[in-house]
């Protein structure tokens, strides 16, 4: 089988491969720690060849609409996060479990929350609006509930290392995107639109391997506080989800699924770089627990997306009375 052959039919069980990855990174701890170097270019690929898939005419339209992105960065950074603390208070959380559900319903969109996007069957084109706006703003929000509602967790946000972040991991990928566009262009692309969604598939495989890397030993050492991380992960991505399916529920399907994989799919490495340590060791190995429901949600929400279109086909074609 050659490489792109590969790919393409990596590309295609995009759903099963993704949390195979996940429990790859944890059976095999030498290959995490392997690949933990490459996450940063994982992360940057992914994000660049999702845009090399993407309508760029679409991209710039949806662009200068800018409501409905707008409201979901509204929920992604003060909404959802006000509303985990409150949950964390009334159940009797305690302080440093708390913190990670706060800091992790304050986290921006997964940079390759597109390519989930279109692993479920949509065109990702919101996704890529959201993640970007959500992850330029996130130093005016995360200061603000950092202060207001952790102020005795020590937690601090480290604005100089989260801009070089941001110009890395999203000014890079569309200059990137740029250049290979009018390099290769957009005809030549799009026959290759199998190979490059394969890549992506590839590259977020990386990325959830090299992520785990320390949480096997952590594992082995105590399995009970890993399991509690894990239950507390699943609980809160699934609610994540399904809140941001709530909420924007009424803008369409589209926009609710578009919505729920943002709201559940968070950048817990971006807050872990912003935090600069600072949130503790339990977060750390929550950012790499804290994978294994995300790389979930393409498979479970893909049968849910098509009976919702379904539904709504069959709505758009039954008779209206007159």
């Amino acid at each position: 089988m050659s490489p792109a052959h590969a790919l393409r039919v990596l590309g295609r069980q995009a759903r099963w491969a993704l949390p195979a990855g996940v429990f790859a990174g944890i059976a095999l701890p030498e290959l995490a720690a392997a690949l933990r170097p490459l996450l940063t270019a994982a992360v940057i690929g992914t994000l660049t060849a999702a845009l090399l898939r993407l309508d760029w005419s679409r991209l710039a339209e949806a662009a200068r609409r800018p409501g409905l992105p707008a409201a979901i960065s509204a929920w992604q950074l003060v909404v959802s996060p006000l509303l985990a603390w409150l949950v964390a208070a009334l159940v009797g959380l305690a302080p440093d479990l708390g913190l990670l559900l706060v800091l992790q319903a304050a986290a921006p969109p997964i940079g390759s929350a597109a390519v989930f996007a279109m692993i479920v069957g949509l065109d990702g084109i919101l996704a890529v609006i959201g993640t970007v706006a959500t992850t330029m703003l996130l130093p005016l929000t995360l200061t603000a509930l950092v202060a207001l509602l952790l102020p005795q967790a020590g937690v601090q946000v480290d604005l100089v290392a989260f801009f070089v972040r941001v110009v890395l991991l999203v000014v890079a990928p569309f200059a990137l995107a740029w250049a290979l566009r009018r390099s290769f262009g957009t005809a030549r692309l799009a026959r290759h639109d199998e190979l490059l969604g394969g890549l992506n598939v590839a590259l977020l495989l990386v990325f959830a391997i090299a992520v785990m890397d320390g949480v096997t030993d952590r594992l082995l050492r105590d399995p009970a506080f890993i399991a509690e991380l894990l239950l507390i992960a699943c609980l809160a991505t699934a609610a994540l989800h399904l809140a941001g399916y709530g909420v924007f529920r009424r803008a369409g399907v589209t926009a609710a699924y578009s919505a729920a994989l943002m709201s559940g799919n968070r950048n817990m490495g971006l807050m872990l770089v912003v935090t600069a340590g600072t949130a503790g060791e339990a977060f750390s190995l929550y950012v790499g627990i804290a994978q294994i429901p995300m790389y979930f949600a393409p498979l479970l929400l893909t049968p849910l997306l098509r009976r919702s279109l379904r539904q709504r086909s069959v709505g758009d074609a039954a008779p209206t009375d007159r």
